[in-house]
């Protein structure tokens, strides 16, 4: 039989009619797409304090819809509130979809929090954000709304990004960086298509392989994100000269060498050239963990949320107590 169709238990009996007592033990489940998971967000998940983390790979709508019920089924009203599920894979669309398949799980007896955040791209997004909206406060250059941003690097972060800044109303670019990429311009265009069908976002796409391109961009820009490749540098000190000043920089590339020459891992709003200020790997790493710590604490307390891009980047100003 079917969970989807067995009425859930009430808290202290089992299906054998046993009474047992109410189970608060925290339990988060791990869904990620892909074959082989990262261990990050494990590390996070015991250290934010869960009972227990289960771990399934492969992870389709179909499987999670399964899993979920049994899951919540099994521990009735008050134990499904501390039962939380984690959606991962590197393939936003993919993880997207796991999450559809949970949220069409109706019941109002059980409730609990999902939290979706594939390779990090939501909280990496988010603190990526609202850090610069700090910035921008610190460096008395204005609101981030109506700014002129680009994004450097068309992955899981560049994209989530691009679509958090689009419905904040600014004016955003995203452009693909790779010289090797066949078909460079017909593939911006494909990604721009995707991001207006799925998430409703207004923006533009540029296939920006060489300096030239680059430098056009840089010149038009308040605010720069570079999440492209690991160890690919975007922006060297001759493009620094050609583009000008009042501008925020943020590179969330860590490994050597960095996507804009100057900045440093740790770099916190610092002035790297004249006028331009920039904001380093390890500074918006710190950022992501301590977000995604913070949300994995709630998730575990109880309570009914679905932490998506939009509340990340909510939880992520909270951090900054006072600048908004």
């Amino acid at each position: 039989m079917e969970s989807s169709k067995v009425k859930p238990l009430e808290d202290g009996e089992t299906s054998e009619g046993i009474i047992r007592s109410a189970s608060k033990k925290s339990i988060l489940f791990i869904f990620d797409t892909e074959s082989k998971m990262s261990s990050f967000d494990v590390c996070l998940a015991y250290d934010a304090g869960y009972d227990a983390v289960m771990l399934y790979e492969n992870v389709t709508p179909k499987d999670a819809e399964r899993l979920v019920q049994d899951a919540l089924f099994s521990r009735g009203p008050k134990g499904s509130r501390f039962t939380s599920f984690f959606i991962g894979g590197k393939d936003l669309g993919k993880a997207e979809a796991v999450l559809e398949a949970i949220k069409n799980i109706k019941s109002p007896q059980l409730v609990s929090s999902i939290i979706i955040d594939p390779r990090g791209a939501y909280t990496t997004a988010a603190a990526m954000i609202a850090k610069t909206e700090q910035a921008l406060l610190t460096t008395k250059m204005g609101k981030l709304e109506n700014k002129r941003c680009i994004i450097f690097g068309t992955g899981p972060v560049g994209k989530i990004a691009t679509v958090l800044l689009g419905k904040l109303g600014c004016e955003v670019v995203i452009a693909s960086t790779n010289p090797n990429r066949l078909n460079g311009k017909k593939y911006i265009k494909g990604v721009v298509r995707l991001l207006l069908k799925r998430y409703d976002v207004d923006i533009r796409g540029v296939y920006a392989p060489g300096q030239k391109e680059r430098i056009h961009l840089l010149r038009e820009a308040d605010v720069v994100f570079c999440a492209a490749a690991p160890g690919i540098q975007v922006i060297d000190r001759s493009i620094l000269e050609e583009i000008g000043s009042e501008k925020i920089m943020v590179d969330v590339n860590v490994v050597p060498p960095l996507g804009i020459e100057g900045i440093k891992p740790e770099d916190d709003v610092r002035e790297i050239h004249p006028g331009i200020f920039g904001i380093g790997p390890v500074t918006i790493g710190r950022l992501k963990c301590k977000l995604e710590m913070k949300i994995l604490r709630e998730a575990r307390e109880a309570g009914e949320k679905i932490y998506d891009y939009e509340l990340c980047l909510k939880k992520a100003r909270s951090l900054f107590k006072g600048a908004h």
